[in-house]
Protein backbone atom coordinates (compact mmCIF):
# COMPACT_ATOMS: atom_id res chain seq x y z
CA UNK A 1 0.00 0.00 0.00
CA UNK A 2 2.75 2.43 0.96
CA UNK A 3 4.02 2.08 -2.79
CA UNK A 4 0.89 3.31 -4.19
CA UNK A 5 1.15 6.86 -2.70
CA UNK A 6 2.32 9.50 -4.46
CA UNK A 7 5.42 11.47 -3.17
CA UNK A 8 3.09 14.66 -3.08
CA UNK A 9 0.63 12.69 -0.46
CA UNK A 10 3.68 11.50 1.45
CA UNK A 11 5.13 14.54 1.55
CA UNK A 12 1.44 16.34 3.07
CA UNK A 13 1.00 13.60 5.04
CA UNK A 14 4.49 13.94 7.02
CA UNK A 15 3.89 17.51 7.26
CA UNK A 16 0.68 17.08 9.07
CA UNK A 17 2.59 14.86 11.38
CA UNK A 18 5.58 17.35 12.05
CA UNK A 19 2.48 20.26 12.64
CA UNK A 20 0.69 17.83 15.20
CA UNK A 21 3.74 16.68 16.91
CA UNK A 22 4.96 20.90 17.20
CA UNK A 23 1.46 21.60 18.54
CA UNK A 24 1.85 18.82 21.15
CA UNK A 25 5.67 19.75 21.82
CA UNK A 26 4.07 23.55 22.40
CA UNK A 27 1.32 22.70 24.58
CA UNK A 28 3.42 20.35 26.88
CA UNK A 29 5.95 23.13 27.67
CA UNK A 30 2.94 25.67 28.55
CA UNK A 31 1.82 23.00 30.98
CA UNK A 32 5.25 22.12 32.00
CA UNK A 33 5.46 26.20 32.88
CA UNK A 34 1.79 26.53 34.55
CA UNK A 35 3.15 23.22 36.91
CA UNK A 36 6.51 24.84 38.06
CA UNK A 37 4.39 27.59 38.73
CA UNK A 38 2.19 25.65 41.17
CA UNK A 39 5.17 23.71 42.30
CA UNK A 40 6.65 27.03 43.77
CA UNK A 41 2.77 28.25 45.28
CA UNK A 42 2.26 25.05 46.63
CA UNK A 43 6.00 25.18 48.23
CA UNK A 44 5.11 28.34 49.51
CA UNK A 45 1.92 27.39 51.06
CA UNK A 46 3.33 24.29 53.17
CA UNK A 47 6.71 25.85 54.72
CA UNK A 48 3.70 28.74 55.90
CA UNK A 49 1.66 26.35 57.02
CA UNK A 50 4.61 24.01 58.70
CA UNK A 51 5.37 27.56 61.03
CA UNK A 52 2.18 27.23 62.18
CA UNK A 53 2.12 23.91 62.72
CA UNK A 54 5.17 24.03 64.52
CA UNK A 55 4.19 26.87 66.54
CA UNK A 56 0.66 25.88 67.57
CA UNK A 57 2.24 22.22 68.63
CA UNK A 58 4.65 23.97 71.27
CA UNK A 59 2.05 26.39 72.73
CA UNK A 60 -0.39 23.41 73.05
CA UNK A 61 2.25 20.97 74.50
CA UNK A 62 2.81 24.04 77.16
CA UNK A 63 -0.57 24.16 77.78
CA UNK A 64 -0.88 20.43 77.90
CA UNK A 65 1.81 20.52 80.55
CA UNK A 66 0.71 23.74 82.62
CA UNK A 67 -3.75 22.14 82.67
CA UNK A 68 -2.12 18.84 83.82
CA UNK A 69 -0.08 20.88 86.94
CA UNK A 70 -3.47 22.76 88.24
CA UNK A 71 -5.51 20.81 91.07
CA UNK A 72 -9.03 19.82 90.39
CA UNK A 73 -11.55 22.35 92.34
CA UNK A 74 -13.12 20.87 95.44
CA UNK A 75 -16.45 19.59 94.44
CA UNK A 76 -19.18 22.16 96.04
CA UNK A 77 -20.98 21.33 99.17
CA UNK A 78 -23.81 19.21 98.83
CA UNK A 79 -27.35 21.00 99.62
CA UNK A 80 -29.68 18.57 100.94
CA UNK A 81 -33.06 18.95 99.22
CA UNK A 82 -35.70 20.02 101.54
CA UNK A 83 -38.27 17.90 102.48
CA UNK A 84 -41.03 18.25 100.12
CA UNK A 85 -43.97 20.19 102.10
CA UNK A 86 -46.86 17.92 102.44
CA UNK A 87 -50.14 19.17 100.99
CA UNK A 88 -53.32 19.01 102.80
CA UNK A 89 -56.13 17.43 101.21
CA UNK A 90 -58.39 20.08 100.01
CA UNK A 91 -62.45 19.55 99.53
CA UNK A 92 -63.96 19.73 96.11
CA UNK A 93 -65.58 23.15 96.13
CA UNK A 94 -62.23 24.59 97.23
CA UNK A 95 -60.59 23.61 94.49
CA UNK A 96 -63.38 24.06 91.84
CA UNK A 97 -63.30 28.01 93.40
CA UNK A 98 -59.77 28.14 92.80
CA UNK A 99 -60.44 27.07 89.47
CA UNK A 100 -62.49 29.56 88.82
CA UNK A 101 -61.11 32.72 90.46
CA UNK A 102 -57.89 31.94 87.46
CA UNK A 103 -60.29 31.32 84.27
CA UNK A 104 -60.94 34.06 82.00
CA UNK A 105 -64.19 36.66 82.24
CA UNK A 106 -66.51 35.28 80.06
CA UNK A 107 -65.23 31.32 79.78
CA UNK A 108 -68.02 28.70 79.52
CA UNK A 109 -67.18 25.55 81.32
CA UNK A 110 -69.47 22.57 82.24
CA UNK A 111 -69.49 20.39 85.35
CA UNK A 112 -66.85 17.34 83.18
CA UNK A 113 -64.46 20.38 81.89
CA UNK A 114 -64.22 20.96 85.70
CA UNK A 115 -63.89 17.52 86.45
CA UNK A 116 -61.33 17.06 84.54
CA UNK A 117 -59.66 20.27 84.87
CA UNK A 118 -59.51 20.04 88.96
CA UNK A 119 -58.25 16.44 88.60
CA UNK A 120 -55.17 17.56 85.95
CA UNK A 121 -54.08 21.14 87.94
CA UNK A 122 -54.45 19.32 91.84
CA UNK A 123 -54.03 15.76 91.76
CA UNK A 124 -51.96 16.00 95.23
CA UNK A 125 -54.75 17.44 96.55
CA UNK A 126 -57.01 15.51 96.05
CA UNK A 127 -57.77 12.29 97.93
CA UNK A 128 -59.94 10.63 94.90
CA UNK A 129 -59.97 11.82 91.59
CA UNK A 130 -63.48 14.54 91.46
CA UNK A 131 -65.99 13.07 89.22
CA UNK A 132 -68.74 14.74 87.13
CA UNK A 133 -71.70 14.63 89.68
CA UNK A 134 -69.62 16.08 92.45
CA UNK A 135 -68.47 18.85 90.29
CA UNK A 136 -71.76 19.61 88.82
CA UNK A 137 -73.57 19.80 92.73
CA UNK A 138 -70.32 22.02 93.53
CA UNK A 139 -70.98 24.45 90.61
CA UNK A 140 -74.84 24.57 91.65
CA UNK A 141 -74.32 25.70 94.52
CA UNK A 142 -71.37 28.03 93.61
CA UNK A 143 -74.16 28.94 91.37
CA UNK A 144 -76.65 30.01 94.14
CA UNK A 145 -74.20 31.49 95.82
CA UNK A 146 -73.58 33.91 93.37
CA UNK A 147 -69.86 32.85 92.23
CA UNK A 148 -71.00 31.80 89.12
CA UNK A 149 -73.66 32.23 86.57
CA UNK A 150 -75.89 29.94 84.86
CA UNK A 151 -75.60 30.53 81.16
CA UNK A 152 -78.31 27.47 80.21
CA UNK A 153 -79.64 25.50 81.73
CA UNK A 154 -79.19 21.34 81.75
CA UNK A 155 -81.40 18.43 81.14
CA UNK A 156 -80.42 14.56 81.66
CA UNK A 157 -78.88 14.18 78.64
CA UNK A 158 -77.51 18.09 78.48
CA UNK A 159 -74.85 19.43 80.79
CA UNK A 160 -75.80 22.66 82.45
CA UNK A 161 -73.45 25.89 81.30
CA UNK A 162 -71.37 28.06 83.80
CA UNK A 163 -69.17 31.10 83.73
CA UNK A 164 -67.45 33.43 85.88
CA UNK A 165 -70.15 36.16 87.66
Amino acid sequence: MSSELSVAQILANLEKQMAFFKEKEADHAKQEAFHREQRAVNAAELEAVSKHYEAFKATAEAAAAAAARTVAAPPPPQQTPAPPVPVTPRLPHELIERLIAHSQPGETFTSSKVAAEVNRRYPSELKKPLEQPTASVCLRRLAAYGTVRLVKKGTAHVQAVYTKA
